[in-house]
């Protein structure tokens, strides 16, 4: 019986070695502080698009204690967060964000093996069966270009769009 105690302890002790990597968090691209990319910001909130400056933006994003996900703080009005987990099951996307006192979104979508993201996110006080479609696009390892187009409850695209890319701040 002695024999098989030190066998145990044996084995434990060296069973880290032989462990498998835990696999890497899918939003590690993320992973950083980031601004927009000459202050640019384009959106039509109904009234054609617009061109503006928002200076001084800032997004903050860092893992939680999974390898699964990654929780984004806005620091530029109105401040809001979002958090995406990682399914690796489903290889499903889920997202929950608030920003302001009312704007809640909820939805799904994918990561691909870049770090590229697709989004269908729903809005607290949006008319029932619309949508946003997010993409988020690596233009390179501290460029990506985020877009959210509207849709409404038949699927059709709305003309309401917002887009910016964002840069790592050095």
């Amino acid at each position: 019986m002695h024999r098989s105690f030190v066998w145990i302890l044996i084995l434990l002790s060296v069973s880290p070695a032989f462990a498998e990597t835990p696999p890497a968090n899918p939003f590690h691209r993320f992973f950083g502080e980031w601004t927009l990319k000459n202050d640019a910001w384009s959106h039509n909130w109904g009234g054609g698009q617009e061109d503006i400056k928002i200076p001084n933006h800032y997004t903050v994003s860092r893992p939680l204690n999974t390898h699964n996900s990654v929780l984004s703080e806005v620091d530029t009005p109105p401040k809001g967060h979002i958090l995406w987990t990682y399914n690796p099951v489903q290889k499903t996307v889920h997202h929950l964000s608030s920003f302001g006192d009312i704007r809640i979104g909820v939805g799904e979508g994918t990561v691909d093996a870049d770090g590229n993201l697709k989004l269908k996110v729903s809005f607290e006080g949006e008319a029932p069966g619309t949508y946003r479609l997010y993409t988020y696009e690596w233009i390179n390892d501290d460029e990506y270009r985020l877009r959210s187009v509207q849709y409404d409850s038949k699927d059709v695209a709305t003309g309401l769009f917002y887009s910016g890319t964002f840069v790592r701040k050095k």
